[in-house]
């Protein structure tokens, strides 16, 4: 593109400033009047001549912006040709490792139908390059299908992608698959449904004639890093998988002047390290991996697999202080967001108030998209432009807000996060790639405000603003020396009233449902009801329902938000056709158990705990059923109580005159069940399950019961062995009578 620019500023300067002169003697040759016949032949001999210079130099422009295109064409395809794959021999500085085809033990563990015999990742920091190199072996048709595709991920922005080999070996003969025509550059956006765009690509060949027995090679060089990182290294290298693996090598060259810091979890593994010039190598080496099998509903932060973790960062402060280089202290804001900033100084007094109202435009007037391309994966686009565009990633919306706050002379500092790692990042390496997250700390009055700009609708003063359990965060800043613990509090609470009415013990019957949200799960539901409509709402909720009572029907649903408290009311109102059911024809019963605490509970399959178990956190639920009875009903008081270190779960059921209620609440203490503690958690589940279903029985006389299935399922099988016996002996009572006809 650079060459388009240069030749056409050169052909500007030789022949486009003639056409002007050109278009004036021509113009001046028309209009002046002609007095002798010599000047009138001269001038025509003139126009003649700068006709003909006319066409030519026209002619010359037209050649040569034939040449600027195809220049341009050549500039663009050599462009677009750096961003495809290509091939190249083996770098000299690969280590290279004899394979051993043969070797088996593992089969019985692998998965989708195949094994892998070796893996190898070698690194050389001097020339940002990452050598790679599988061989995979096909065991059966369904790894025929699963392995017959190479897929191999690179940034176009920074990285080029180099293949050495593509084979298969089939016994003592090695087919080449290693044709770039056939290899597809796809952009396949991982997290398109994020609303997060990196540009990143995939390199994908689909390999011909792949058989059981084949062993599937392949090698490539990813060259190039990230130039936000500013040349400094950091990978979690991983020593155990999901699936098996027979040989797995790590190689690293460190040149002189350079050190990394290495630190295990979950591994034992030590590094051999020596000497190669001017470089120290460090290697890795394992065999027979077996697979790591991860239990059911394992908490986000946990992880069985053993990494080695890689690190040039020495310190938090060296990271932090890479990162105030890319949020720096804003004073030049554009008109619009200059007269923003003015309109909230004008509209609000308090510092509270002014932050609130910041807060309230980034989280509702900032969209959340990120255009996450190269540098711009940590780098934040300008404030000006994010605030005139109307949308942002975690980090653009974060920096507008501490822009704009600043300007309000109000105190605003990024925040680092691990959504996912959480505590566990105390425990980590220092490194710049640890965070996937960015939200805000505000200090007013030395109060702290922890503020997650990318949480859309939130209602209520700062003070009551959720903020999700994050744990740490590494807070930028020209005194930020570690990482900061974030103490969670929260207030939320989901409040369920559920009325049922009766007027008699036949037909229909009602039911009224009133919830209330606040805090974290007001943030929840207020965020469906902004993304989905009132007519899509009512067919799930109905749905919710309709899994214990088939009949009912929705009639109406309708929402109320309190700017000030951020409290959020759902009210739902139904109708029950068949509000009794009836058993042996004569008994009726309405049967009702706490739904919304059950469905939030969560019993995982695996009992035999070897990992702990994942807990929705936080979770504060109050659910009161109350039935409205034709008549008075009596009622045997109960009281159930099954509590334990992670969650506490409480139940009353009683009566009063014609109406019955259950009273119950649920609260989960922390977002896991260590494994000590699960045997306990399941027993409370279990004796949950005994105890949360409720029936009304209608006989001669009103009663209501707490049952659990089992007793109502040996009923079941009772009848239906009754019912099997009676027709056995009206089958032999028929072929008796036919035997003696």
């Amino acid at each position: 593109m650079l060459w388009f620019f240069l030749l056409l500023a050169a052909l500007h300067n030789k022949y486009f400033y003639r056409l002007p002169s050109c278009g004036r003697a021509l113009q001046h040759l028309i209009i002046t009047p002609q007095k002798k016949n010599v000047t009138t032949i001269n001038n025509y001999y003139e126009l003649c001549n700068i006709l003909f210079a006319v066409i030519t130099n026209t002619m010359r422009i037209v050649l040569n912006l034939f040449c600027i295109a195809l220049l341009a064409t050549f500039s663009f395809n050599s462009f677009s040709q750096s961003q495809k794959p290509s091939i190249g021999i083996t770098p000299g500085w690969v280590t290279k490792n004899a394979i051993n085809y043969q070797q088996t033990g593992l089969e019985k563990d692998a998965i989708d139908g195949l094994i892998d015999l070796n893996y190898e990742m070698q690194i050389q920091l001097q020339d940002q390059s990452e050598y790679v190199s599988r061989s995979i072996k096909i065991l059966s048709d369904a790894g025929v299908q699963n392995g017959s595709e190479i897929s191999v991920h690179f940034e176009p922005t920074y990285q080029q992608l180099i293949y050495h080999t593509i084979q298969v070996r089939r016994g003592k003969q090695i087919i080449n698959q290693l044709k770039l025509s056939k290899i597809k550059t796809i952009q396949q956006e991982e997290n398109l449904n994020n609303f997060l765009y990196n540009g990143n690509l995939n390199a994908v060949l689909f390999l011909e004639d792949v058989r059981k027995g084949d062993i599937i090679e392949y090698s490539y060089t990813i060259k190039g890093y990230n130039p936000i990182f500013k040349n400094k290294y950091t990978e979690v290298l991983s020593t155990s998988f999901s699936s098996a693996l027979y040989s797995l090598y790590y190689k690293i060259l460190v040149p002189a002047g350079r050190k990394i810091n290495i630190q295990n979890k979950n591994e034992t593994l030590k590094p051999e390290i020596s000497n190669s010039g001017k470089q120290t190598v460090y290697e890795w080496r394992k065999t027979n991996l077996s697979p790591i099998v991860t239990q059911d509903f394992t908490p986000y932060w946990y992880s069985a697999f053993g990494e080695i973790q890689i690190s040039e960062f020495n310190t938090w402060k060296e990271v932090n202080d890479w990162a105030l280089q890319l949020f720096p202290y804003k004073k030049d804001f554009s008109s619009s967001l200059k007269a923003k900033i003015a309109e909230i100084n004008t509209n609000y007094t308090t510092a509270e108030a002014k932050a609130r109202a910041a807060i309230g435009f980034v989280q509702d007037e900032i969209r959340y998209m990120g255009l996450e391309i190269g540098v711009n994966s940590h780098k934040p686009a300008n404030p000006n432009k994010v605030f005139n565009q109307r949308f942002g990633d975690c980090k653009e919306k974060s920096y507008l807000l501490c822009c704009m706050l600043s300007a309000m002379g109000i105190k605003a500092e990024p925040v680092l996060i691990n959504t996912t790692a959480k505590k566990e990042i105390f425990s980590w390496l220092p490194a710049a790639t640890s965070f996937n997250h960015l939200t805000v700390k505000i200090t007013i009055d030395n109060l702290s405000y922890w503020i997650d700009p990318t949480i859309s609708h939130q209602r209520g003063s700062i003070k009551n603003l959720y903020y999700p359990d994050y744990a740490a965060g590494l807070v930028i800043s020209d005194t930020t020396t570690t990482l900061s613990p974030i103490v969670f509090k929260h207030e939320g609470y989901e409040s369920v009233r559920e009325l049922f009415s009766v007027s008699k013990m036949e037909g229909a019957g009602t039911l009224e449902v009133t919830t209330e949200f606040k805090g974290y799960a007001a943030d929840q539901v207020r965020e469906n009801f902004q993304n989905y409509s009132i007519a899509e709402q009512k067919i799930n909720y109905q749905k919710f329902y309709a899994a214990y009572y088939e009949s009912i029907k929705i009639d109406s649903l309708s929402v109320k938000d309190n700017d000030s408290t951020g409290i959020f009311t759902v009210k739902e109102f139904y109708t029950i056709p068949d509000f009794w059911t009836i058993d042996k024809g004569k008994i009726k019963k309405f049967n009702f158990s706490p739904f919304v605490i059950t469905a939030n509970l969560r019993s995982p399959k695996e009992k035999n705990r070897k990992m702990p178990i994942r807990l929705a956190y936080p979770l504060f639920i109050t659910e009161e059923i109350i039935i409205d009875l034709p008549s008075e009903w009596s009622v045997t008081e109960n009281e159930v109580s099954l509590k334990s270190s992670s969650c506490e779960y409480n139940a009353k059921f009683f009566g009063s005159g014609n109406r019955v209620y259950l009273k119950t609440d649920y609260e989960n203490f922390k977002d896991y069940v260590s494994v000590e503690e699960a045997p306990t958690y399941f027993a409370n589940i279990k004796e949950f399950d005994k105890t949360e279903g409720y029936e009304l029985t209608y006989k001669n006389t009103n009663t209501i019961s707490s049952t659990s299935n089992e007793p109502s399922l040996k009923s079941s099988l009772a009848n239906i062995l009754i019912t099997i016996f009676v027709l056995a002996l009206l089958l032999g009572a028929f072929v008796w009578w036919t035997q003696r006809k």
